[in-house]
């Protein structure tokens, strides 16, 4: 007798806001209180050359890194996450702000 295994499924259930992926592995917005961010733009030691920093987001490393690569592939730009923050290559403020809106944070302009 063999085991029957389900190859094809046209029934998809919505995608995660954090993995942007179908079969979602880690933990679910819905089950933590709403996420904040604090995004400003930063030029200072980087030869006059812009980025824009994400601050305030209360997740693991993993997940830090995890976000951060979902923008960066949407927006086609660089970054990095490391020290609690994500940075992100250019003047990106508009951008980021409304992607991370579609994930469910809630976004804080901040000049410092």
């Amino acid at each position: 007798m063999t085991k029957s295994v389900l190859v094809y499924s046209t029934a998809r259930t919505s995608k995660c806001p954090v993995c942007d992926q179908y079969d979602c592995r880690c933990e679910k917005n819905e089950d933590k209180p709403a996420q904040s961010a604090r995004i400003r733009i930063d030029r200072a030691g980087r030869k006059g050359k812009s980025v824009t920093i994400i601050e305030g987001l209360q997740v693991n490393p993993s997940h830090l890194a995890e976000i951060a690569k979902t923008i960066k592939q949407k927006l086609g730009v660089g970054g990095t996450a490391k020290e609690g923050r994500i940075e992100i290559q250019g003047e990106q403020r508009d951008k980021v702000a409304t992607l991370l809106s579609e994930m469910g944070v809630k976004i804080k302009f901040s000049a410092k």
